[in-house]
């Protein structure tokens, strides 16, 4: 309750400086990019204490609480007109007609991206992601990670084997290999230690979200982004000063786009990374603010604590302050290419901090002349300082040849008149678009093939013709783009993000939907462009257009709508089986569920879990000796003369089949659903704890059971036990004490015997009354599996304590355990 407190409390400090500081715009649009706001301070704050292995859920809410609080301070000092005037400080327009598109569209498109997809497990980033999250909800934190179990192993076999299992069924744990280059990784842990996958901030806000809302619901705050994203395209298209029918259809063809759809439903960082162009963006073409466009800045700087792709963007963002300070020659555009530039370079080092494989593998398609894991860091800052440096002459030498009489507007406008500069524009539409249509004809073979081509996937989740038709209308009237510089930052991106994004840094698809992902977050901008490109030939050509790539894609968001792809186990599972399991418990995960299980049981229970090794016959022997009461999670029965059935239970695994694909785009069809079965069984050939509330059937000369325990009503009254022969150390626990003031005793002799002979007797009188008893018993008395223990003890009348009692009591069993002697 705490933790959700602060949570709102930073909600409410980063909406309020977003209704301060937009003052002028509508009441929805503050509150919209407040939300947005207190997403990346979460970012933030989450990426600073990452890199200080210092991460927990509360420091981070904290964080992100104080970066709003810090931010709301310094926006009511600077927008203050009067001292206590708060009428001053809020203007806001709170008009709803404006938003009812968005509002209208969310209506709609909400309840298609709502359900969410079940968990998947390590193996793909979406299950690493879920996993690391139940790690943080549960206190495990650090950076890097370690197994106590692994120490625990008895030989170098077993701990061979346990090696083995980390590597095979944790995919996404990264351990790295004997000759990777030396890192922030400590490399004398141990063999199994390691970092898990990715940049941990967006699990971060998985945990967040899980932990307010319950960890089956962590995937909700998607929902929010999705809500957003709508409106800030919406946002977008009135800085372009877009008429309501191609606001209102650049909406809709970007809500009901299937792959953004699919990422909303998803745990992976593409949704989140969809709001940080569309933001960019929206700070870029807000011209009733001019001076204030530094703001651009922030989700570049988000980007830069979010995701490792980063360094395939920096390039675009450098160009459009580049080309926004050639056409305005303002002193913020100046400043922002080496500032943009320098904090990549911060970035990547913080990134190689937090997690070094990820981030230097991230940079493989760069390993060319000799580029690679061992010469990466040398390399980035190298190129880096280059850029920074060019960049700062590039301003200086742009200054220096600025006349004093300098107009923008004059300077736009005869761009926009200069044909060799309308040629240019051109070309950057058309130059990529023919290399990759003529790679393609060289490269493929039939049209299934071609179908998966990046272009071709922005062309269909883009409203399928409009976004054609936009790029057609765009080199005829190329003047459009060039008479507002707003408009030519929607084209720069466009050129970038969907063109240059196609031809060369992926030029096509593996398969939908889960490669189709990395499209999500350039998606808008298609979308946007093509609007506003269509933008002057009116609502007669835009409804009908984007009409006919929402009837084309309305079949697959529904499929969308009524599955869950990528959902190997439901959360509800990992949830029942985690009350079954105790801390002081040995859980052996098959090979069939430990990459889904082993971590998540291991996290929620604090439990020892081990991979089955079915080559191993004597694994789970040991592990009882050891550990007492040994759990197996599987998906066979189990001989039922050594196991017993703890729980049992049905999953659903639901993936698309990557086989049946619909024809125009190779957006899939149907689902592969299999049904598995779960079992968790309790090891009782070896058993070395045995309670009176969970083996009251294995015990005899017992009374019923009270509650946790049963009084012995017999002289000998037993106890079944099945142990692997050995020393043993016996502790017996008692539910209460002796009432020996009411039944004129001063103690009671306890006495035990193994399968007929005697281990030994203890005394019970007041001064230990209801503590436990210590018995030793050796190898010899013990036979291997099935083993009958008798407890000897007077018994004595309950009436003497309560009258209406008539039984005849002995002992208050509990609990006895067998623990091997040292």
């Amino acid at each position: 309750m705490e933790f959700t407190a602060v949570c709102f409390l930073g909600v409410i400090f980063s909406v309020l400086s977003s209704l301060i500081w937009f003052r002028k715009k509508n009441f929805i649009e503050g509150v919209v990019m407040g939300i947005v706001m207190w997403f990346f301070a979460h970012i933030f704050a989450s990426m600073g204490l990452f890199v200080l292995d210092k991460y927990t859920i509360y420091r981070a809410g904290i964080g992100a609480a104080a970066i709003s609080g810090a931010v709301m301070l310094t926006v009511l000092f600077l927008r203050r007109s009067k001292p206590f005037r708060w009428r001053h400080i809020f203007k806001n327009d709170f008009s709803l007609k404006d938003m009812l598109i968005p509002v209208i569209v969310c209506i709609l498109a909400v309840p298609i991206v709502s359900q969410k997809n079940d968990f998947f497990g390590m193996g793909q980033d979406q299950g690493v992601y879920q996993t690391q999250a139940i790690l943080f909800m549960n206190g495990d934190t650090k950076r890097q990670k370690d197994f106590s179990e692994y120490h625990e192993l008895g030989d170098d076999e077993e701990r061979d084997h346990f090696l083995f299992g980390a590597r095979n069924y944790l995919r996404g744990y990264d351990i790295p290999s004997a000759n990777y280059p030396e890192t922030v990784f400590d490399r004398n842990v141990s063999r199994v230690s390691g970092i898990i996958h990715g940049i941990p901030t967006y699990s971060a806000l998985l945990a967040m979200w899980g932990t307010i809302f319950g960890m089956s619901n962590m995937q909700g705050f998607e929902t929010l982004i999705f809500i957003c994203f709508v409106f800030i395209v919406y946002f977008v298209c009135r800085n372009l000063k877009l008429k309501p029918a191609a606001c209102a259809c650049a909406c809709a063809a970007a809500a009901f786009a299937p792959v953004i759809i699919w990422a909303s439903k998803a745990a992976l960082t593409e949704m989140g990374l969809t709001l940080i162009p569309v933001t960019f963006l929206y700070f870029m073409t807000d011209d009733d603010d001019p001076k204030h466009k530094w703001l651009s800045v922030i989700p570049i700087a988000v980007f830069a604590c979010y995701h490792v792709s980063i360094y395939t963007m920096i390039p675009m963002f450098v160009l459009i302050y580049g080309g926004m300070y050639v056409f305005t020659r303002e002193r913020q555009y100046a400043v922002l290419m080496p500032v943009t530039v320098l904090g990549y370079l911060a970035s990547f080092f913080m990134m190689r901090h937090i997690q070094p494989f990820y981030t230097m593998n991230n940079y493989s398609p760069v390993f060319v002349g000799g580029i690679d894991v061992t010469n990466l860091p040398v390399v980035v800052s190298v190129l880096s300082a280059g850029a920074a440096i060019a960049v700062i002459l590039f301003s200086l030498i742009v200054k220096k040849r600025t006349k004093k009489d300098f107009s923008s507007i004059k300077f736009t406008r005869d761009a926009a008149a200069s044909k060799g500069f309308l040629l240019l524009l051109r070309l950057m539409v058309i130059l990529p678009c023919v290399y990759i249509v003529v790679r393609a004809f060289m490269k493929y073979s039939d049209w299934f093939k071609a179908s998966h081509l990046a272009l071709w996937g922005f062309i269909g989740n883009a409203g399928l013709i409009l976004m054609p038709l936009g790029m057609v209308f765009a080199v005829i009237y190329a003047k459009y783009f060039a008479e507002r510089q707003s408009r030519l930052v929607l084209f720069l991106m466009f050129f970038y993000c969907i063109l240059v994004y196609s031809a060369f840094l992926r030029y096509d698809i593996q398969y939908y939907f889960y490669y189709s992902r990395y499209l999500t977050p350039f998606i808008p901008i298609a979308v946007i462009f093509s609007a506003a490109a269509l933008d002057r030939a009116g609502a007669k050509v835009l409804i009908p257009v984007t009409a006919v790539g929402l009837m084309y894609v309305v079949k697959t968001d529904k499929f969308l709508m009524l599955n869950k792809d990528d959902s190997r186990m439901e959360w509800s599972i990992i949830e029942d089986i985690a009350d079954f399991v105790d801390e002081s418990d040995c859980v052996v995960v098959s090979p069939t569920y430990a990459s889904r299980l082993w971590l998540p049981v291991r996290s929620m229970t604090g439990a020892t879990v081990i991979p089955e090794y079915k080559d191993d016959t004597e694994q789970i022997d040991r592990l009882a000796a050891r550990y007492g009461r040994v759990l197996v999670i599987t998906d066979i029965p189990l001989d039922k003369d050594d196991y017993s059935t703890v729980y049992s239970n049905k999953i659903h695994h639901t993936e698309d089949d990557g086989v049946h694909k619909r024809w125009l785009m190779p957006f899939p069809r149907e689902y592969w659903v299999t049904e598995e079965d779960i079992r968790v069984y309790s090891y009782d050939k070896y058993r070395f704890m045995y309670t009176a509330a969970g083996d009251y059937g294995k015990m005899s000369g017992v009374s019923q059971l009270e509650s946790y325990f049963c009084w012995t009503d017999s002289e000998k009254a037993q106890v079944e036990c099945g142990l692997f022969p050995g020393d043993y150390d016996i502790t017996m626990e008692f539910g209460c004490g002796i009432p020996f003031d009411k039944i004129g005793r001063d103690h009671v002799d306890v006495t035990l015997f193994m399968n007929g002979e005697e281990i030994g007797t203890q005394t019970i009188s007041a001064a230990n009354n209801g503590e436990p008893l210590h018995f030793e018993i050796k190898s010899e008395q013990i036979e291997d599996g099935e083993n009958i223990l008798e407890i000897q003890s007077p018994l004595w009348n309950a009436s003497l304590s309560n009258p209406v009692d008539s039984r005849q009591l002995g002992i208050a069993l509990q609990s006895i355990r067998f623990s091997p002697a040292n």
